[in-house]
């Protein structure tokens, strides 16, 4: 309901780790976002679904062109779960070839210049879906999209310096398999990164103001907790 009513923007997010530029999770409105916002598609080495929902995958599409000039410039990699490719495809045929596409699997690990991607385990979620660490200079970069909650998350993270993490729900719904605020703030509890950004806030959460949360959260466990806005820019 937060991104068919447009209650927070639905683009994804665009990281820039040591020089490689990474597009993650372009759902609806990423290519007005990204343009908005000043960035160039024809910057991208990279664009990566976390899973086939349309609010993460929309605009998957269009930013492959954009990001290959149309196609007339072939480059980059797009990388996705084997069910984004088929039986129901949400990358369209005639934009593959302008592109390298891998296809994640669990413990998947590669390079792109001077950074290793690693998909560390497979979520519960109705659909494939897949995290991912970074090692940049900096440290260790994680994303946990959305999941419900299982007790190996907490291993297959540990030792990350940053961690982004979706947070649909306050309380949880066993028809929606998504963490709540509760199973969040015990995942960082438990990791202890430098850093954790919450975001892909549901109906309940912006009632409770992710602000609020994130602060209880921060004072709970001693992390830096943020609670991710619109266009927000964090430094790693």
């Amino acid at each position: 309901m937060v991104v068919l009513n447009q209650m927070r923007k639905s683009g994804g997010f665009w990281l820039k780790l040591d020089n490689v530029n990474i597009l993650h999770d372009p759902g609806p409105g990423s290519l007005v976002m990204v343009h908005q916002l000043g960035l160039k598609p024809k910057d991208l080495d990279a664009i990566i679904l976390s899973h086939r929902h349309v609010d993460h995958s929309n605009d998957v599409n269009v930013m492959t062109e954009a990001m290959t000039g149309g196609g007339f410039t072939p480059k980059g990699r797009l990388i996705v779960p084997s069910d984004c490719l088929f039986p129901d495809p949400v990358i369209l045929q005639y934009v593959r070839p302008f592109v390298e596409i891998k296809e994640i699997k669990k413990g998947l690990e590669m390079t792109l210049k001077d950074i290793i991607i690693k998909f560390p385990i497979e979520n519960k979620h109705p659909v494939e879906t897949y995290g991912v660490i970074y090692t940049i200079k900096s440290g260790r970069l994680g994303y946990i999209p959305d999941t419900e909650y299982f007790p190996e998350l907490v291993q297959a993270y540990a030792g990350v310096d940053f961690l982004i993490i979706n947070v649909v729900r306050m309380k949880t719904d066993k028809r929606i398999r998504h963490l709540n605020m509760d199973e969040a703030a015990e995942i960082i509890n438990k990791i202890r990164p430098k850093k954790a950004i919450l975001t892909h806030f549901g109906l309940q959460v912006l009632k409770s103001s992710p602000e609020r949360q994130a602060k209880i959260i921060s004072e709970k466990t001693g992390v830096e907790v943020i609670a991710a806005q619109d266009e927000v820019t964090i430094n790693f």
